[in-house]
């Protein structure tokens, strides 16, 4: 996240923080971006909200009656909504902190602007906690996924433990337990150390509640774990058949637990997934 405070009429930077890796000149930035806004508002009739550009999204703020641009930069990853909502926060904070001296300089921002230095500390703690706020809800997130996957290997595990005579359900283990060592020489297994705690044997099944949340790629294990559910479907299709197959998932509640958490898959994009690999699409 990238936070400019500008004076809108002159494009005098009073403030700038940089939490992302930038070559940018602070100030020649500073002067583009309210020439942008000016340009806006004089061929639009209004200022600019949001813009992608350079690799980023870009959020503004005016706030006419202090004579004030705040813009925020962030990755194209982060929403749009979560943007605007900081660089609110931003803005709502400085008016506060900064209203008296607006006041005394006859309100104008011209003079000394390292007054404003000291409220760069405030932008670094909300910053921070705003970081952590969104590590906890990611690993939250993850969590919820890797519970997901546990239950629907559990099911599994219970439709080769129950359903099956003891000939298939070899057949289906040898088969699994094949498709688990050639993952585990994968290169990425020897790249990503957490990967190596997605376990299995036939006699315990598939273990991932020792992943670790924080230390792990979340992208790399949940691929994954896609890539051996998607195995161990296909295992069971070729040795028993879809008809059967459909037949095993209902009886084990495979299809009730997938629409009963519909809700949940959606926000974690695992929905249509589980759809097509249990449908058999």
């Amino acid at each position: 996240m990238i936070i400019w405070i500008v004076e809108s009429d002159s494009g005098v930077k009073l403030l700038y923080k940089s939490f992302l890796k930038t070559d940018a000149d602070e100030d020649i930035v500073s002067g583009f971006l309210t020439a942008f806004n000016q340009f806006s508002i004089v061929e639009f009739n209004q200022s600019i909200d949001s813009i992608e550009m350079g690799g980023l999204r870009w959020i503004y703020i005016v706030e006419a009656k202090y004579n004030l641009l705040f813009v925020a930069a962030g990755t194209k990853e982060m929403k749009t909504e979560t943007l605007k909502t900081r660089l609110s926060v931003i803005k709502n904070a400085f008016i506060k902190e900064f209203d008296p001296v607006w006041k005394k300089k006859g309100k104008n921002w011209d003079g000394n602007i390292n007054i404003f230095l000291p409220f760069l500390k405030l932008i670094e703690d909300y910053y921070n906690q705003w970081e952590e706020v969104e590590t906890l809800t990611l690993t939250a997130d993850f969590f919820d996924i890797l519970g997901i996957f546990q239950n629907i290997f559990i099911m599994l595990r219970n439709i080769i433990e129950k359903k099956m005579y003891s000939k298939s359900k070899n057949e289906i283990l040898d088969h699994i337990d094949k498709i688990y060592q050639a993952y585990q020489n994968q290169d990425r297994c020897k790249e990503e150390p957490e990967l190596k705690s997605i376990s299995f044997s036939k006699e315990a099944w598939f273990d991932i509640i020792d992943i670790n949340l924080i230390k792990c790629d979340k992208e790399i294990v949940i691929d994954s774990l896609k890539h051996l559910l998607s195995q161990v479907v296909n295992i069971l299709r070729e040795i028993k058949g879809d008809n059967l197959c459909l037949k095993y998932f209902r009886e084990e509640k495979v299809y009730s637990y997938i629409f009963n958490s519909m809700e949940l898959l959606k926000d974690l994009s695992l929905d249509m997934y589980l759809l097509e690999l249990f449908l058999l699409l």
